[in-house]
């Protein structure tokens, strides 16, 4: 039975990994799943590498050459001799996973609990599928059929291994196939001889035949007995991991973060900014949703900060104050791009509408400066925060300092609106800088026609304030930021996502 090897979704970064490997003779090889290898190729499942470690050095240096970063856990223990390095493909955007091994640590699923000593009969016994340098059939059977029963004698495994036993038979077909049940033994002989033939056979049989879930479990506590001179847990340990697992899941749930992953090289915060009908919140999403599916990964929309307890009042009033006062409303053009639930700039000087104006935008810079706060702790953390819109150190530009001191001072109430102004600006000059930006361009023409398009869904803005907006976004900055992209949004929504996720990626 041959494996499928068409053409890969993630072909050329998986290939030229593979290859590399090959042309470099580094001792490695793909070592369990193998009937899955096309799926692993694709992105879909890891690419599973155990490595001589002498040869670790190498096998570093080759995937950061390819672009690979290296990741840890967020929470919990990161084990030795288990390292994950994630790339992207510069032709699809797919992210590669490979999870590259020292050691042979495996058995079950939420908890590795054991290492065995097989690290030498897998590199001594390989063949090639494809570019792929694979475990033969027979070294593979001797683990697959130990794996399996490890996981077996697992509460937990149960539930996985028990709903699907066919898979679990297809795979050992394939694997007897291809390989020698005989041979397997011979090298469980000499690499793990606490395994003998009968109880190896005794395996095959029970996996093999349509037994019941007590006869497969009352294999699995001998195979876990004679193995357990190579557990890494003692019974309360295990028990230990187990609970510490269910807090890294409870607190997953807690903070919205499915994934439990970072990069090695710490969180980031990755800012969008751009003039409305630029595509912004469709790549905020698209971004989210590729880079969720594998790290730690939180979203937040620097536009519309949540209220704090001390803006709610202010917030809370301002809609009743646009209906009792209509004069206050957004004036268009002249307002340079002032957000739809700020009130229209004020001239200096108009008495309780500057101070309103004041108050407002103190308020605003105050949720923005406590959100942004949040944001570099979550980032020091090790998430990654994607940040729909950011403020620029430009006055009065979108999503930025709003205030200017007033020259002549007279009264009261202009020393409230310089105390207000300076406040303001404080806070904007206070807040931390993103780590990448991405400034999404379109031209003019583009974005009226495409805010003419989304008018029955999200509403039309007026077209004099739309070309406002495009001409303060060229010059978004923010000093300390590290990176700035410009990206064309003006191509295939296709294109445009590819070029992103190449730009954040290589800010990452």
């Amino acid at each position: 039975m041959s494996v499928n090897l068409a053409t890969p979704i993630n072909a050329d970064l998986a290939t030229r990994f593979m290859e590399s490997l090959n042309s470099q003779a580094i001792d490695y090889c793909h070592w369990k799943s193998n009937l899955s290898l096309s799926q692993a190729l694709a992105g879909e499942e890891d690419l599973d590498i155990l490595v001589d470690r002498k040869a670790l050095p190498n096998i570093i240096g080759l995937l950061t050459d390819l672009g690979f970063k290296a990741a840890v856990l967020k929470s919990g223990a990161n084990v030795p001799g288990i390292f994950h390095y994630y790339g992207i493909d510069a032709r699809t955007g797919g992210i590669c996973h490979v999870h590259l091994f020292s050691r042979v640590l495996t058995g079950e699923s939420f908890v590795k609990s054991h290492t065995l000593p097989f690290e030498s009969m897998l590199l001594d016994n390989c063949d090639y599928i494809g570019p792929v340098r694979v475990a033969s059939r027979s070294a593979e059977l001797a683990l697959f059929v130990l794996r399996t029963f490890i996981k077996y004698g697992s509460l937990l495994d149960l539930l996985r291994v028990a709903g699907d036993p066919e898979a679990i038979r297809t795979e050992l077909r394939w694997l007897k196939e291809g390989g020698d049940a005989a041979e397997a033994v011979s090298l469980l002989e000499k690499h793990c001889p606490v395994i003998d033939r009968a109880l190896f056979f005794k395996c095959i049989e029970t996996l093999e035949d349509p037994t019941s879930i007590a006869q497969r479990m009352r294999v699995a506590r001998t195979v876990r007995r004679r193995l357990r001179i190579y557990a890494k847990y003692t019974p309360l340990t295990r028990l230990l991991a187990y609970a510490q697992l269910l807090s890294i899941k409870l607190r997953q749930r807690l903070t919205g973060n499915r994934k439990n992953k970072t990069l090695h090289a710490g969180g980031a915060i990755v800012a969008f900014v751009g003039a409305d009908a630029t595509g912004k919140s469709t790549l905020v999403n698209e971004t989210g949703r590729w880079l969720g599916s594998v790290f730690a990964v939180r979203r937040v929309h620097v536009g519309k900060p949540p209220s704090s307890w001390a803006t709610l009042p202010v917030n809370l009033l301002l809609p009743l104050m646009r209906r009792w006062l209509p004069h206050l409303r957004r004036s268009g053009v002249s307002d340079r791009g002032l957000p739809a639930d700020v009130p229209s700039l004020p001239k200096a000087g108009q008495g309780p509408r500057s101070l309103i104006y004041a108050v407002r935008a103190a308020a605003l810079a105050w949720d923005r400066y406590r959100l942004l706060i949040k944001v570099r702790a979550w980032a020091a953390n090790g998430d990654i925060v994607i940040c729909d819109r950011y403020p620029t150190d430009i006055i009065e530009a979108m999503d930025s300092p709003r205030l200017r001191e007033l020259s002549a001072k007279g009264g009261i109430k202009a020393a409230l609106y310089n105390r207000l102004a300076r406040f303001e600006n404080a806070l904007y000059r206070n807040m931390p800088p993103p780590d990448a930006v991405l400034r999404l361009r379109v031209s003019v023409e583009t974005a009226k026609q495409r805010n003419r398009n989304r008018r029955d869904e999200v509403g039309m803005d007026d077209e004099d304030y739309l070309v406002a907006r495009h001409r303060e976004i060229r010059d978004w900055y923010k000093h300390g930021t590290k990176y700035i992209h410009d990206i064309d949004t003006e191509q295939s929504l296709e294109a445009t996502i590819l070029n992103v996720k190449k730009a954040v990626w290589e800010s990452l």
